[in-house]
């Protein structure tokens, strides 16, 4: 996956040279930084940032579908999986918030269970259950089957199967958000996640979106977006 992007110093200075309202430019490929900051010179030597201005699991969630429109079918499922672990770290570190824990403190107990799946699941489930009042969605027995043939034992799985991974793992987050949009309004929830977006450090900074998920964006009120809907924004 690549950012997309074009030197803003260099566009301003192309249209006030030529006085006029449209003009075309050549976007430059930049890997994509796990951090999710890049900090770009351009070749007449300016600085500045390109942000993606999203959560780690959508951005994650974006590479799966990416790696779908590209033919990596094994790559997609990988990372429809890391989506939906790093959803559960997300939910977890916003219900801690709720109750009173610092963002700092949240983080360091996040750095027990960082590195044990089932332990953050363990978290996931209890806090959805003491939040919310009922057990959480979760994948059936078929499904973790087929990621963990996927990721441990090298299955090469089909479009189809990709997709319907996918697509699983999409509408378990949509449920997750639509639920805590209910319970705590739009405005807590999307407060929490401005405060876990990436940062730049540039004076001008350009902010780019995750394209399957964005919770800064609403649409009659919601975040949720059904399936079907995001899947044509990666139609090619």
């Amino acid at each position: 996956m690549r950012i997309n992007h074009t030197c803003p110093y260099c566009m301003k200075e192309a249209f006030n040279r030529s006085g006029m309202q449209s003009l075309s430019f050549r976007l430059t490929p930049h890997m994509l930084h796990d951090s999710g900051v890049h900090e770009i010179k351009c070749p007449r030597g300016h600085e500045y940032s390109v942000v993606l201005s999203a959560a780690k699991y959508e951005i994650l969630y974006d590479l799966g579908m990416n790696a779908l429109g590209d033919g990596y079918t094994r790559e997609s499922v990988s990372s429809f999986a890391s989506a939906l672990e790093r959803f559960y770290e997300f939910f977890i570190k916003f219900q801690m918030v709720n109750t009173g824990t610092t963002s700092e403190l949240a983080d360091q107990a996040w750095k027990t269970v960082s590195n044990q799946s089932e332990r953050q699941l363990g978290a996931f489930t209890y806090l959805y259950l003491s939040s919310l009042g009922e057990l959480p969605p979760e994948l059936s027995s078929n499904d973790r089957g087929f990621r963990n043939k996927v990721i441990h034992k090298g299955y090469i799985p089909s479009v189809d199967e990709a997709i319907g991974f996918g697509k699983v793992v999409y509408n378990h987050i949509m449920l997750v958000i639509s639920e805590l949009e209910v319970k705590y309004g739009r405005q807590k929830l999307y407060e929490f996640y401005s405060n876990q977006l990436p940062k730049g450090g540039s004076s001008w900074i350009v902010s780019e979106s995750a394209k399957s998920m964005n919770l800064s964006q609403t649409s009659g009120g919601t975040s949720v977006v059904d399936f079907d809907t995001m899947l044509q924004r990666f139609r090619r």
